[in-house]
């Protein structure tokens, strides 16, 4: 198998040459990249990352940075590019990427993580690819995980009602687009969230690499739209994150015009995306690429619709989007030296970022 590369530097390899390094007589014989892929809380106090070279570790949020973790495993190989996709599905279980073949959901029976074991491991044909992504979703009342596939595909399982072991999937579902807008030809899907908007039978949108936008409702496995996000752009979705009927995409900007963070509305009498806004996360203008690594929502009672951003110049950036659906752009925090991105997830006001460092914040 071809050894994964990370997508930023993917991207970068992809652009013109610049200054060639001095020739070493050393041979490549590969390397593990031990950076953040994955993060989500799994509970309001707990959170999980998963790593590029296929570690999974599970942290308490606490006010000391040199925190250890609550329990740290080796889940697949990094072949498989890490763990990619973490998936809370209460009741104290969590689904994780596993092989092309496989995801794992993880449980705890004191709720502490402490003793985590695999509750249930969702077998699936490997035409599908990898777990890139996923989502939880009520469809129709039942408890439904909805995963995005490295090969451009969506699966939806159900769980049976009261256990974390019995899943069975429902559909599988082809989002892959005719014209990927990235010149490699991918589809990995990165990015799946539940719109709470419809008629309770469940709404997904998916984010992928070839640059669709998909609305799928849960139910049936049927697409309502398709929707490229940018049709000129050379690198397709990062990630995505929906609040309401607000729907914003991460992506990497390539060149001084374009743009890695993009605003749409969702309008779900016919299920269409349309953008509202667009702006550049960069620090450095002449940087030839910035890559958005990550995009979360800040959901807090009474407080404007806050985000933030994490890019490969290693800055946090905060921001909100206003009336209209257009975005302000508060400011960013350095986290580190450029670190190719962080994963982000919140719970309420507690933030985490990681990418080869861990750090906690409280929003205030």
């Amino acid at each position: 198998m071809t050894r994964a590369l990370p997508m930023p530097l993917r991207s970068l390899a992809a652009l013109p040459a610049g200054s060639v390094a001095t020739a070493l007589p050393l041979a490549d014989a590969g390397t593990t990249y031990t950076m953040a892929q994955e993060a989500a809380f799994i509970d309001d106090l707990h959170y999980a990352v998963g790593r590029w070279d296929g570690t999974l570790s599970l942290f308490a949020f606490t006010d000391s940075p040199a925190q250890g973790p609550v329990i740290a495993k080796a889940v697949n190989s990094p072949a498989q590019e890490g763990i990619q996709a973490i998936v809370p599905l209460g009741a104290n279980l969590f689904a994780t990427s596993n092989d092309d073949a496989s995801v794992l959901v993880w449980g705890s029976v004191s709720g502490n993580w402490t003793d985590l074991t695999v509750a249930a491991t969702l077998t699936y044909d490997p035409s599908l690819g990898v777990a890139n992504s996923g989502a939880t979703v009520s469809s129709n009342g039942m408890p439904t995980l909805v995963i995005g596939h490295a090969n451009g595909f969506v699966s939806v399982w159900q769980r049976a009602v009261g256990t974390g072991s019995n899943w069975s999937l429902a559909h599988t579902i082809d989002v892959r687009a005719a014209q990927p807008v990235n010149p490699w030809g991918l589809h990995n899907v990165r990015g799946v969230a539940a719109v709470a908007l419809g008629d309770g039978q469940g709404y997904v949108i998916t984010g992928s690499e070839d640059g669709n936008l998909t609305v799928i409702r849960v139910s049936d496995g049927i697409v309502l739209s398709t929707t490229v996000y940018n049709p000129a752009a050379q690198r397709g979705i990062n990630s995505l994150a929906v609040m309401g009927d607000l729907l914003l995409v991460a992506n990497c900007a390539v060149g001084a015009a374009d743009s890695n963070l993009w605003c749409y509305t969702i309008d779900p009498n016919g299920w269409t995306i349309t953008p509202t806004d667009k702006t550049t996360l960069r620090i450095d203008p002449n940087a030839a690429q910035v890559f958005n690594f990550d995009v979360i929502f800040a959901a807090l009672d009474g407080a404007p619709i806050q985000f933030f951003c994490s890019t490969e110049e290693g800055a946090l950036w905060m921001g909100e989007v206003v009336p209209g659906g257009m975005l302000s752009i508060i400011g960013y925090n350095f986290i580190g030296t450029a670190n190719l991105g962080s994963a982000l997830c919140i719970s309420g006001t507690r933030i985490a970022a990681t990418g080869y460092d861990l750090h906690e914040y409280l929003l205030t």
